[in-house]
């Protein structure tokens, strides 16, 4: 590998992630030798399953894994006689090994404290008792922040944000995504919600990261 600045994949899903990921983790790092990315993060959706077989490839290449989990969270209230609001995903990322801990414990949360007939989410009140040692990640456009946004509660979306801060004091990160293609660089949603989320993030002294 060199010493020059490599992008480095934040948000990567594999197989792992059901009709979000086709890639299995034993060969991201051989790709990221060939392109010669220093590290990679693997955030599946609400698991961990490929954590172990990742961390131990990693190893073999001389590749750094960045342990993440993709986690669904409820965020706000449903108006009375409308329908319930879907949980939003959040991004996080294990620091050290109380973060691994905690994102273990928030997956299995996820699954086993879960009623049957809902998806896999866990509340924000039990996001935060797991909170140390973990990054956390808005979600882009399709993070809660940016769903309130996209709803056009603004207020909803400061107070969530200031929660989500003092949750990971220093170590929250407000995440912008563009997805577009053929044309316009933001898809509908990014384009409703990404001004609004940098404004947030300057006036909240958060910072910015851009994600793909």
């Amino acid at each position: 590998m060199t010493d020059s600045p490599s992008f480095i994949h934040l948000r990567v899903h594999s197989a792992y992630s059901l009709k979000e990921g086709a890639l299995h983790v034993k060969n991201l790092p051989g790709l990221c030798e060939k392109l010669d990315f220093p590290a990679i993060a693997v955030t599946d959706t609400n698991n961990l399953f490929g954590g172990l077989e990742f961390s131990e490839n990693c190893a073999k290449f001389g590749v750094q894994p960045i342990m993440g989990l993709q986690l669904a969270v409820t965020y706000a209230d449903s108006a009375p006689g409308e329908k319930p609001i879907d949980p939003a995903p959040l991004a996080l990322y294990a620091q050290n090994q109380a973060g691994w801990l905690n994102l273990m414990a928030l997956s299995s949360s996820a699954f086993l404290d879960t009623d049957t007939t809902q998806l896999p989410h866990v509340t924000l009140d039990a996001l935060a008792t797991r909170s140390d040692g973990l990054i956390c990640l808005t979600g882009g456009a399709s993070g809660p922040v940016a769903k309130l946004l996209q709803a056009n509660r603004r207020p909803a979306a400061d107070a969530l944000t200031q929660r989500l801060a003092a949750m990971f004091p220093n170590r929250l990160y407000v995440e912008v995504q563009r997805h577009g293609s053929g044309g316009p660089l933001r898809t509908p949603p990014e384009e409703a919600s990404e001004p609004s989320l940098i404004d947030i993030a300057y006036s909240l002294d958060l910072p910015l990261v851009a994600t793909n």
